[in-house]
C-alpha cells in the first residue's frame, strides 16, 4: 500500500504529534505525546483519546503550565490515581490525578518542582521518562538521550512508594543497549524483560527502534537483540522511533511516530502510526514490517453512518502542488492533506453526487491544537447555498472539529476565513460527512465567558456547536464583579439558546458560575435545559450575574468538575487578517554622499530608525551610495513589528549589501527583539556556511552559502520569499536555497539594524537599501 492510497489506516492520528505513549484505561484509549509540526515540539499539553483506536478527538489538559512538553507518560497506580511524567530539557516533572485528563498537580508541590534533575544518574542525560510496572507492583522509570558516548546510557530507578524519589537507580550503559540513543521503554513477558530504545537521529532515516532483553531485572543487566523497526525501502515510513506497546490480550502493537510525506525540514513533522509485533518461540522479537495500513478497529466503531466524502469529487479555489491535492481532504488518510496555495480565505467543495441528508461535518485541520474559523454550507445544485454551520468568529481550538445540522444536499462547500495563527493555511487533513448524528466525540459544545458578549446576543465563541443566545426579553451587558468580568441580565430578561443535539436524557455535563451574596457559586445550569434542547435564562427580580458556562457532552468526573469552578475560560484572539505591506523600507538614497545619519526615516510604517551608539557616514561604493557600518554604528526603530508578522507568516526580504571584508556572522538586520529558537528573522552577511545569510537561530532552518567569501567584492543582492511554508533564498538572482520551514515569531518591539537584538554580531560593510514587506513576492 503507498503513503497516499484513500483509507490508509496510518498515521493514526490527523496531525503532527510525537514521542506517543499509547495507554488503555477502561474502555477508553489515551495516546499522551509531544506536539510537533511547531518548530521546537512546544505544546499545548493535550491527549488523544478513542473507544475503537480508529476515531481519536483531542482533549486539552491542564498541566503542565510550560508549553515545552515533551514525550508524556501517563500510570495508572495501585492507589487508583494518574501519574503523567513529561520532560523539558533536561528535566523529569511528575503531575497526580484523579483522571487520565487531569486536571494535574506535580506531586512535589510547586508546578515546576523537578522529580529527576539532569544527571541524577551519572551519564544518563534525564528526557523521555518512561514508567513500567512488575508483577509485584513495584514502579520503575527509565530516562535518556544521546546515550551514545563512552560510558554513556540509560538512566533507571525504582520508585519509592510516594512516587516522589527513587530507592534504587542504575545506569543501563550502551555496552548493553547497543546504540542506545533515547526514548527507552519496557515490557515483561513470559519472564523476560524487554528493553527497547531509538537508536540514530530522529532528524532523518537512520531513527529506528532496537532491543535488549533481561531475565535477572527491571534494571538489568541487559544483552542486546537487535533491530526490530526502522526506516522502509521506499522511504515513505521514515525515521520511525520514539515507540510505546500497547498490549491486547496475547496481542502486541508498536504505537510509534515517522516522518511526514513529503519529509519536512528537520524532521519535526512526525506523525503517529499502529503495527503489529510478534514474537518467536525463544522469545525474540521479530523484525516488524511497518505499513501504511495500521491494524484499523479493536473495538466496535464509534461512528455509526458512512462517511459520504469518502472518495467523491472535489474542487478547490486552489492547491499549492502536487503533494497537497484537494482529493487528499476526502480520502481518510490521516497521511495526506490538502493544503491551500495561500494562508488567505481558500475553500474546498464537495460533490457527494446525489441529493443526501446530511446531520454532522467533521472538519479535521492541519493543527489540531490551534483554532480556525470557517463557513461550511450546502447546496443541492452547486448554485444556490444554505448556511449548514458558521464558524467565522470560532475561537475553540480541536479535532476534529463537529458541526451539526439537518439538511438534504449534494455540494457541500468549506470556506477557511482566519485563525489563531499567521502562517496557518487552512489546509484539511480531512473532510468528513454524515447523515447520522455523530455525537460520540467527547468535546465542549458550550463554552462562553462574558468576552462573548457583543452587545446584542451572547456567542458560543468557546464550544463546538457555535450559534448564540439570543436576547429576547430586556438588556444584558458585561461588568467586572467578585474578581470576573461577568455577563448581567438585568432585571426581568431572558437568553434562549437551541440547538437540536442538547439532550436532557443523553450524557452530559453542564455548569456555569453565578454571583450572588457576595460570593461565586455554582449555578443551577441543568434546570435551564429543556427536553427539546432548548437552554432558557431568565433574571427575575434581581439581576442574573453569570460566567463561564458550559457543557461537554460526556460526563466529567468531580476533580474535572471542581477544576472548572476554580478556572475561567480563557479568549486568545485571532491571528492579524489586515496586512500591512511595506513594513521596512530604508535607503542610502536618501542622503547625500558625506552626511552623517543620526537617523534613518522608514519608508514603510510610520517611524524612523535611530543610532543608538555612533552615526554612520554616507559613501559611494562601487557605483552605489551604502550606509557605512564598522562595527559600532547601529540603530534600533521606534516602532514595533505588526502583528501581521508574527508565528508563520509570510514575509520577503530585500536588501543590497556591500562587505569585502566578511567575518563569520554580521548581522545587517534583526527583525525580532525575542531570542529563542525559531523566533528570529535576521539578516546575516557572513562566512558562516550554515547561517551566514538567513538566520532564525534554528539550525536546520538557517541558510548560508560556501562562496559567500568569493563573491564579496561587489555588491550583493539578497532576496527571501517565505510563503508560510516554503522559504527561498537568492543571492544576486542565483536559488541558493529552498526549504519547508515552521517559523514561531513573538511580539517584537523594534528592529535592529547593524547588530542584532542581543548587541552581538556587528556588521562592518555598507547598506545600500532594505525592504521587508509582511508577505509573500515570489522572485521574479
Amino acid at each position: 500500500m503507498a503513503w497516499n492510497t484513500p483509507g490508509a489506516g496510518n498515521p493514526l492520528l490527523p496531525g503532527y504529534f510525537a514521542d506517543p505513549t499509547i495507554k488503555k484505561f477502561g474502555d477508553t484509549y489515551y495516546i499522551y505525546s509531544t506536539t510537533d509540526g511547531s518548530g521546537a515540539g512546544f505544546g499545548p499539553s493535550q491527549v488523544w483519546s478513542s473507544k475503537d483506536l480508529v476515531n481519536w478527538t483531542l482533549m486539552p489538559m491542564n498541566w503542565p503550565d510550560s508549553h515545552w512538553i515533551w514525550a508524556p507518560d501517563v500510570m495508572q497506580a495501585a492507589n487508583g490515581k494518574y501519574y503523567l511524567y513529561y520532560c523539558q530539557p533536561c528535566n523529569i516533572y511528575c503531575g497526580e490525578s484523579e483522571t487520565p485528563r487531569g486536571p494535574w498537580k506535580n506531586i512535589l508541590g510547586e508546578s515546576e518542582a523537578v522529580l529527576v534533575p539532569d544527571r541524577l544518574v551519572t551519564n544518563a542525560i534525564t528526557l523521555d521518562g518512561q514508567t513500567f510496572v512488575d508483577d509485584d507492583g513495584s514502579v520503575y522509570l527509565y530516562w535518556g538521550t544521546w546515550g551514545i558516548y563512552k560510558g554513556f546510557g540509560c538512566g533507571a530507578g525504582k520508585l519509592a512508594a510516594d512516587g516522589k524519589s527513587f530507592t534504587e537507580t542504575r545506569l543501563i550503559p550502551n555496552t548493553e543497549a547497543t546504540d542506545f540513543f533515547e526514548a527507552p521503554f519496557v515490557i515483561k513477558r513470559n519472564g523476560i524483560y524487554y528493553f527497547m530504545y531509538s537508536s540514530g537521529s530522529c532528524h532523518d532515516h537512520t531513527y529506528r527502534v532496537q532491543y535488549a532483553t533481561s531475565k535477572e531485572g527491571p534494571l538489568g543487566p541487559y544483552t542486546y537483540g537487535g533491530c526490530i523497526l526502522e526506516t522502509s525501502a521506499d522511504g515513505t515510513i521514515h525515521g520511525p522511533g520514539h515507540h510505546s506497546i500497547l498490549q491486547e490480550a496475547d496481542n502486541y502493537y508498536m504505537v510509534y511516530h515517522r516522518h511526514d510525506n513529503p519529509h519536512s525540514t528537520r524532521g519535526f513533522h512526525r506523525q503517529v502510526c499502529i503495527d503489529r509485533m510478534q514474537f518467536n518461540a525463544d522469545g525474540s522479537i521479530q523484525k516488524i514490517v511497518p505499513t501504511h495500513e495500521g491494524v484499523g478497529a479493536l473495538a466496535a466503531n464509534t461512528v455509526q453512518s458512512a462517511n459520504l466524502a469518502y472518495g467523491k469529487p472535489v474542487k478547490a479555489s486552489s492547491y499549492y502542488d502536487e503533494n497537497f491535492i484537494p482529493a487528499y481532504a476526502t480520502d481518510d488518510n490521516n497521511g495526506t492533506l490538502w493544503r491551500p496555495a495561500t494562508m488567505g480565505q481558500e475553500w474546498i467543495e464537495v460533490d457527494l453526487e446525489k441529493v443526501q441528508k446530511i446531520q454532522t461535518v467533521w472538519t479535521q485541520f492541519e493543527y489540531g491544537t490551534s483554532f480556525y474559523q470557517y463557513l461550511i454550507e450546502t447546496s443541492v445544485d452547486g448554485r444556490h447555498w444554505s448556511v449548514f454551520a458558521d464558524k467565522r468568529q470560532n475561537l475553540l481550538a480541536g479535532s476534529p472539529m463537529v458541526d451539526f445540522g439537518k439538511t438534504k444536499a449534494r455540494f457541500v462547500r468549506l470556506t477557511t476565513t482566519g485563525g489563531q495563527k499567521n502562517g496557518f493555511a487552512g489546509a484539511l487533513w480531512n473532510l468528513k460527512v454524515f447523515s447520522g448524528l455523530e455525537t460520540a466525540n467527547p468535546q465542549q459544545w458550550l463554552g462562553l465567558s462574558a468576552d462573548d458578549w457583543d452587545g446584542r446576543q451572547w456567542n458560543n465563541t468557546g464550544g463546538m456547536l457555535g450559534g448564540a443566545f439570543t436576547l429576547e426579553v430586556g438588556s444584558a451587558g458585561v461588568q467586572r464583579i467578585g474578581g470576573r468580568e461577568a455577563l448581567v441580565l438585568q432585571p426581568g430578561s431572558t437568553l434562549v439558546y437551541q440547538h437540536a443535539v442538547l439532550d436532557k436524557s443523553s450524557q452530559h455535563t453542564f455548569t456555569a458560575l453565578t454571583f450572588s451574596n457576595s460570593s461565586w457559586k455554582a449555578f443551577e445550569a441543568e434546570a435551564t435545559l429543556s427536553a427539546k434542547g432548548v437552554i432558557t435564562l431568565q433574571s427575575g427580580a434581581e439581576p442574573l450575574i453569570l460566567t463561564n458556562l458550559r457543557y461537554y457532552n460526556w460526563s466529567l468526573e468531580p476533580a474535572e468538575q471542581a477544576y472548572d469552578a476554580q478556572t475561567d475560560l480563557i479568549r486568545l484572539p485571532a491571528a492579524q487578517k489586515q496586512k500591512q505591506g511595506l513594513v521596512v523600507s530604508i535607503t542610502a538614497d536618501d542622503f547625500a554622499v558625506g552626511d552623517t545619519v543620526s537617523y534613518l526615516p522608514n519608508h514603510g510604517l510610520q517611524g524612523v530608525f535611530t543610532t543608538r551608539e555612533e552615526p554612520a557616514i554616507i559613501e559611494e561604493v562601487a557605483g552605489r551610495k551604502g550606509i557605512r557600518f564598522e562595527g559600532k554604528q547601529f540603530y534600533q526603530s521606534n516602532f514595533p513589528m505588526p502583528a501581521s508578522m508574527l508565528d508563520n507568516a509570510p514575509y520577503t526580504l530585500e536588501a543590497w549589501i556591500f562587505n569585502p571584508e566578511l567575518a563569520d556572522n554580521e548581522c545587517v538586520a534583526d527583525f525580532t527583539s525575542s531570542h529563542n529558537e525559531l523566533e528570529k528573522i535576521m539578516l546575516v552577511n557572513g562566512t558562516e556556511p550554515r547561517c551566514g545569510i538567513l538566520n532564525h537561530y534554528g539550525w536546520y532552518e538557517d541558510v548560508g552559502h560556501k562562496e559567500a567569501k568569493a563573491l564579496a567584492d561587489k555588491w550583493q543582492h539578497c532576496y527571501v520569499s517565505f510563503d508560510g511554508r516554503m522559504e527561498r533564498v537568492y543571492l544576486n538572482g542565483q536559488l541558493i536555497s529552498e526549504k519547508d520551514i515552521q517559523l514561531l515569531i513573538k511580539p517584537s518591539q523594534f528592529v535592529t539594524l547593524g547588530r542584532n537584538a542581543e548587541g552581538n554580531w556587528p556588521f562592518t560593510g555598507y547598506l545600500h537599501s532594505l525592504k521587508l514587506y509582511d508577505y509573500c513576492i515570489p522572485f521574479d
